[in-house]
């Protein structure tokens, strides 16, 4: 079936990286001794040692129900969801009530400062449609924006990205939504807001993880801390300002435009303005959320999957899931699912180097390619069960690859069948550590997600297709999915958090529930793997089988254990349909919540 299943105890340091933003966990190498004749590297007992058998379930809520499930990030806020859906809200409703809600519960992760991408299913129609409402890029902004310093593509105003958040909900809501009124979706994240949420475990492992960040912020440091100490799980934290801006938004007529083209705009702007950005109120007057078609994989099973076309990353999860289809079926040993997985992974992370936002860039070429039937079974073709390369090039890979950051991931499944799937980020822990003080907003550090244009430490070229141009949205990992069967019901949506972990990790979970007959909670708790290409490297969880990590050495991968006790940077949440029953999952390593009915 592969491998095994969660995490326990602490992981012997033999190597550790640390960013000087957003380190959740530290990440330990197995091992480095190369074999030059290989390329790859030996492997290394640790402490404790991988795993022989399978290992315990994680202790996250398998939700089972009958009509509809809702999945969140905060706990409280799927609830809401659920809610929404009771008193005739449908499935947009439920998902703008709900995505309200996280960006209190997880403001870390996502918010209103935030963008978004949206996957709809509507049952009755048997039709799909996507939003890009994610950040653009200021008019003002210029390809050497950040030559000078790379760090203010990550914190202060400059690194600011028009916000899309806000215009995405009322731009779903007025044309999908309706079930109940525009100010019905904001009431109950109002009332958080104003008397206040416990602080939860993964909110302040991030905040420890910043402290220093925290307390040299005032605005942060304004709601985060209490007598002079950070909050810890079970504090009480409340939103007062942010709380009289959703009540504006709530109460117009002119609903998310109160922000971009209305009372709260010209003091929006001086905000971030004062911080050093570059924003304008007629940058915030031409934002424009996007509809278009999704990317669409017909696989095996009579099942049809639909996702988020570029600038997403549905499309690598289409082609990941359409060269593995059969394939992997067809594996006879969990090493050798493992090494087709792995391998299909690096060639489609080799590809993702030339995607962009095509409004701005000419992607056809490896768009055609990799929906392509003659060029999936081209590259199913190269991948050997015995042998990897440790060369870029083979994998299609011509430029560095951009890595994001963040987010957070919301599923809901209507009584109906209707399906949405939204995922939402900042970007980095806290975007880019600039608070709005007219508004409580949070803002975003999306301009990081842009190429930079300079060679990486590996000495491989940026892609210029990702380059900054005002106007632009920057490529993402975000890649919400919706798996839909012949008789128009939904088999399983699901999307994720976790920077370039997102796309893998998607496909993974995807490929346990559909193909390997694992329940919604089983495959989300399975022991994840990961490649990008560059670093050149195989990333496993603690639960990877010893045979599976020390069989990748041999074959020479690079292999790497994420620490026993650190996060794996990647969560999964997701519904599937179990014969009559809706199940709903969020990943234990980043605790949400679930509920249905």
């Amino acid at each position: 079936m592969l491998l095994s299943t969660t995490a326990t105890t602490a992981a012997k340091v033999l190597g550790v990286v640390v960013l000087s933003i957003a380190i959740i966990g530290a990440v330990y190498y197995i091992q480095m001794t190369n074999n030059s004749n290989s390329g790859g590297s030996s492997y290394v007992e640790l402490d404790p040692p991988d795993v022989t058998g399978p290992i315990s379930p994680s202790s996250s809520i398998l939700g089972q129900y009958t009509k509809a499930a809702v999945v969140s990030n905060g706990e409280p806020c799927a609830v809401i969801g659920r809610q929404t859906l009771e008193k005739g809200g449908n499935v947009i409703d439920a998902l703008i009530a709900t995505m309200l809600c996280d960006g209190v519960f997880v403001p870390q992760n996502m918010g209103v400062g935030g963008g978004f991408f949206l996957t709809l299913y509507n049952k009755s129609s048997n039709n799909v449609v996507t939003l890009n409402a994610r950040e653009r890029a200021p008019a003002a902004a210029t390809q050497d924006m950040f030559n000078d310093s790379s760090q203010a593509s990550q914190i202060g105003g400059l690194a600011v990205a028009v916000p899309g958040e806000l215009k995405g909900y009322h731009e779903a809501w007025e044309k999908y939504g309706g079930g109940l009124s525009w100010r019905e979706l904001f009431e109950p994240t109002i009332k958080l807001c104003l008397e206040g949420i416990a602080v939860n475990k993964h909110l302040q492992d991030n905040l420890v993880s910043m402290k220093d960040v925290i307390f040299a912020n005032q605005a942060l440091r304004d709601i985060m801390v209490i007598n002079n100490t950070l909050v810890k799980v079970g504090d009480n934290i409340t939103f007062p300002t942010l709380a009289a801006t959703l009540r504006v938004i709530a109460d117009s007529p002119i609903g998310a435009d109160e922000l971009y083209n209305g009372s709260l705009t010209d003091a929006f702007v001086k905000d971030i303005q004062e911080a050093g950005g570059i924003i304008t109120k007629e940058d915030m007057n031409n934002y424009v959320a996007e509809w278009g078609e999704p990317v669409v994989s017909k696989l095996s099973g009579n099942l049809t999957m639909y996702s988020m076309p570029p600038p997403g990353s549905g499309i690598l999860v289409g082609f990941i899931m359409r060269i593995l289809d059969g394939f992997v079926q067809s594996a006879t040993t969990d090493l050798q699912i493992t090494q087709r997985i792995i391998e299909a992974f690096k060639h489609a992370y080799g590809r993702r180097t030339e995607l962009a936002d095509p409004g701005f860039y000419d992607i056809s070429k490896t768009v055609n390619d990799l929906t392509s039937d003659s060029y999936i079974l081209q590259t199913r073709s190269k991948i050997s069960d015995n042998s990897t390369s440790q060369n870029d090039s083979f994998y299609g890979a011509i430029y560095a690859q951009v890595r994001d950051h963040g987010t957070a991931n919301i599923v809901v499944l209507a009584p109906n069948g209707d399906a949405a799937v939204a995922t939402s980020t900042i970007n980095l822990l806290f975007g880019s550590q600039v608070v709005s003080k007219s508004t409580g907003i949070i803002l975003n550090d999306e301009m990081d997600d842009f190429s930079s244009t300079y060679e990486n430490y590996f000495d491989v070229p940026p892609s210029h297709a990702n380059f900054i141009e005002p106007g632009k949205r920057p490529f993402s990992s975000m890649c919400p999915t919706i798996f839909v069967d012949s008789n128009g019901n939904v088999r399983l949506a699901i999307g994720a958090a976790g920077g370039t972990k997102i796309t893998t990790s998607t496909a993974f979970v995807s490929i346990q529930n559909l193909w390997f007959n694992k329940n919604v909670k089983e495959a989300v708790d399975f022991p994840r793997i990961h490649h990008q290409l560059q670093p050149m490297r195989f990333d496993y969880e603690y639960g990877t089988l010893r045979s599976v990590a020390k069989g990748m050495a041999d074959i020479g991968h690079t292999v790497l254990r994420r620490a026993v006790t650190a996060t794996w940077g990647s969560c999964v949440t997701a519904i599937a349909r179990n014969g009559s029953i809706v199940e709903g999952n969020s990943d234990f390593r980043r605790p949400g919540g679930v509920a249905g009915f």
